[in-house]
């Protein structure tokens, strides 16, 4: 199976994953940060990113940097 389409069947599955329960996901009580764990972080790496640094590269070389929120307490608009 080509890197393509295994990246369809991840993506598929995500989809699939969202519209069984997409009242649940788009009603206001689903967290943003939810939504990271659920949908966007199975994204990127079906993208091939190393989301949670498996390959244990030093900070500067990592595929994602996690940045300090600077929220004013309010969900962005």
């Amino acid at each position: 199976m080509s890197d393509k389409e295994i990246f369809r069947e991840k993506l598929q599955s995500l989809i699939s994953k969202f519209e069984k329960d997409k009242n649940h996901y788009l009603s206001k009580g689903y967290p943003e940060a939810q939504v990271r764990i659920d949908f966007l972080n199975p994204l990127f790496e079906a993208l091939g990113w190393d989301i949670e640094n498996k390959a244990h590269k030093p900070p500067h070389e990592k595929d994602v940097i996690v940045e300090l929120s600077l929220s004013s307490g309010r969900p962005p608009i």
